[in-house]
């Protein structure tokens, strides 16, 4: 009789353990497809049809289902978008009053409206001038209107510019960490005081700075 008892009581703690363990899933997939729904990315697009199929279609095994969601942060690692802002938030290339706006003016030199395609930082010239992110190094030239000038490649589309530079301290095809200092502030090519001319572009669209950085 206490044989057949302590032989039961196993099993029946075991089948409430894997009852607990669903309905905590299923509470946590509730969730996920509520916040997922809101964002439409390549990668929520994938995470909820996985989540439809274990959901509607797969007989469960919990093993293969923690498995899976275990591979969901790589998947989002794999795609640009994610991985763009999952990784590192912009840093300043330098700090400094900006003196003129992304959008149309009026060129302080030429004195004829034409579209900035970026900001302007005032500082003084000589100050280090930063990579805004991890990144290889496209191009370094000097340019009649931008002066000596580098841009960066980084993940994900995006393109970084360093204009009216004094000095220039890497080369074509450099590999730079963020915060590198990669040159100093100038007014070569067509500026009227020392200043940093900023451009970001997402595939080859000029972006307005103010937008990406966290300028305070």
């Amino acid at each position: 009789m206490y044989y057949n008892y302590y032989e039961r009581s196993p099993k029946k703690n075991w089948l409430n353990m894997l009852d607990l363990k669903k309905v905590l899933i299923c509470a946590l997939l509730l969730i996920a497809v509520i916040l997922l729904k809101k964002i439409d990315t390549p990668f929520t697009n994938l995470a909820l049809s996985k989540i439809d199929y274990y959901v509607f279609k797969y007989t469960y095994d919990f093993k293969n289902l923690a498995d899976t969601l275990k591979e969901l942060p790589q998947v989002a690692e794999s795609v640009p978008v994610f991985k763009q802002t999952a990784s590192k938030s912009l840093v300043l290339p330098v700090s400094g009053d900006i003196t003129s706006v992304f959008g149309k003016r009026i060129h302080p030199v030429l004195k004829v409206e034409r579209m900035h395609n970026g900001i302007d930082i005032a500082q003084k010239e000589g100050t280090p001038v930063k990579a805004v992110l991890d990144g290889v190094v496209a191009s370094v030239g000097e340019d009649p209107e931008l002066g000596r000038f580098i841009k960066l490649n980084h993940d994900g589309g995006l393109a970084t510019v360093y204009a009216h530079l004094k000095d220039v301290y890497v080369k074509q095809n450099e590999i730079v960490k963020q915060s590198f200092i990669i040159g100093t502030v100038g007014k070569s090519g067509l500026a009227d005081s020392p200043h940093l001319h900023f451009e970001i572009l997402k595939n080859d669209v000029p972006q307005d700075p103010e937008k990406w950085l966290d300028i305070p």
